[in-house]
Order: structure tokens, then sequence, then C-alpha cells
């Protein structure tokens, strides 16, 4: 698994090259979208909640741009997510994108829902 860094001064975020790819594809079929939103709710089993999805950029989003993929993160949000990686996987048992965040202390079964 290779991954590419972002081309900021506090590297936030990891994107593997796999989940890059996955996500270009996705975004082709959302051309009124500019790119990935990572962002941390309150809620899940576990407290908190990632949400993914495509979207544009807001006033205040740390902005990243990884192999020409931009990489939306809102400031509230950027504080839980230091460091943390993204992939994406697929196999036998099915296949997504998966969040490797080094900041929760704990998680809940299927890994959208953490602690810190």
């Amino acid at each position: 698994m290779e991954t590419t860094t972002t081309n900021t001064a506090t590297e936030l975020l990891t994107l593997t090259t796999e989940a890059v790819a996955e996500v270009k594809r996705l975004l082709a079929n959302e051309p009124q979208m500019s790119g990935l939103r990572l962002e941390v709710k309150g809620g899940g089993c576990s407290g908190m909640s990632y949400g993914l999805g495509f979207d544009t950029e807001k006033d205040g989003d740390h902005v990243m741009e990884t192999q020409g993929v931009k990489v939306y993160l809102d400031p509230k949000s950027a504080v839980y997510l230091k460091g943390t990686l993204i992939d994406f996987q697929g196999g036998l048992q099915g296949k997504g994108f998966v969040i490797k965040n080094p900041q929760a202390k704990g998680s809940c079964g299927c890994g959208q829902s953490f602690t810190v």
C-alpha cells in the first residue's frame, strides 16, 4: 500500500493511492462537486462519527490536495483528524473507505464511530 501525503505544512491527512483512485472514479460522476469532505460529527455508538462525502469548498475550510484530489476539513473536525489515514480496501468481505485515526482511543465494531 503506497501512501500520498498532503502538501500542507500541518499535514493533517494522508490518502493511500487506492483511496485517491477511488475518489477520482466516484467524483467523475459528481460534476457539481469539487472534492472530498471528511468531517467529525457527534453521535454514533462510541460518541463521535465520521462523515465522508463529496462537496465544494466552504469558508474557513482546511483545503488539501493530493494527486489532484481536493480534501476539505472544517476547523472543528481538523482538530480530531490530525494524522488520519484514509484508505480504500476491497475484498471478499466487502469494500469501502477505511479511516485510521491515531487520535481515536476506541471505536465501535463498524469503524465509523470513535472516542478520543
